[in-house]
């Protein structure tokens, strides 16, 4: 079992992918939503919400900082989705122009429901994968496809407890292009 393993861990520090060791990358990006919150809602093209920032630590591991910020208004109502994650990318396979990543991190969140309701507050544990493909040396197109952890704090159902543990995601995908220099 352990010589499987070690073959394993070889196996992937070892394959050859498009390299990103010492070079940074700053992106834009957007999530969409997992389901539409009115049935009277026109569904209209995704805006971007999401600013990305890429590190690249050696050629198998990325530090990848991330920061989301999404208005919506619904039927006279406000809502406010605030995030901020950092993402740690550990290479799992890569073959030319294309890395495919496991991801894991931890984040912060905030979320005002809008009229009138509690706002919630809470941390994450997001983990997940991502693939990114590079159109050039310096453009490269990313997905990512997150689920985890959240904590939140003053949860929406109230009652007796002030904590809250979910499984999943608001917004599980993101897709953004990324400028390295």
């Amino acid at each position: 079992m352990k010589r499987a393993a070690v073959a394993m861990f070889s196996l992937i520090v070892f394959l050859g992918a498009y390299d990103l060791s010492g070079r940074i990358g700053m992106g834009l990006g957007f999530t969409p939503d997992v389901y539409q919150e009115s049935a009277g809602e026109i569904i209209t093209l995704p805006v971007v919400d999401l600013a990305v920032t890429r590190i690249g630590l050696n050629p198998n591991l990325v530090l990848e900082p991330t920061f989301q910020f999404t208005v919506r208004n619904a039927n006279d109502n406000t809502s406010i989705h605030l995030a901020m994650s950092g993402l740690v990318n550990f290479l799992l396979k890569g073959h030319q122009k294309t890395n495919l990543y496991g991801k894991a991190g931890l984040g912060f969140l905030f979320y005002s429901p809008g009229g009138g309701a509690e706002s919630e507050f809470g941390f994450n544990l997001p983990f997940g994968f991502g693939l990114e493909h590079f159109i050039s040396e310096h453009f490269s197109l990313n997905l990512a496809a997150l689920s985890g952890f959240t904590f939140i704090s003053n949860p929406p159902e109230g009652g007796d407890t002030f904590m809250e543990v979910k499984f999943g995601n608001a917004k599980p995908f993101a897709f953004y292009l990324v400028w390295y220099y």
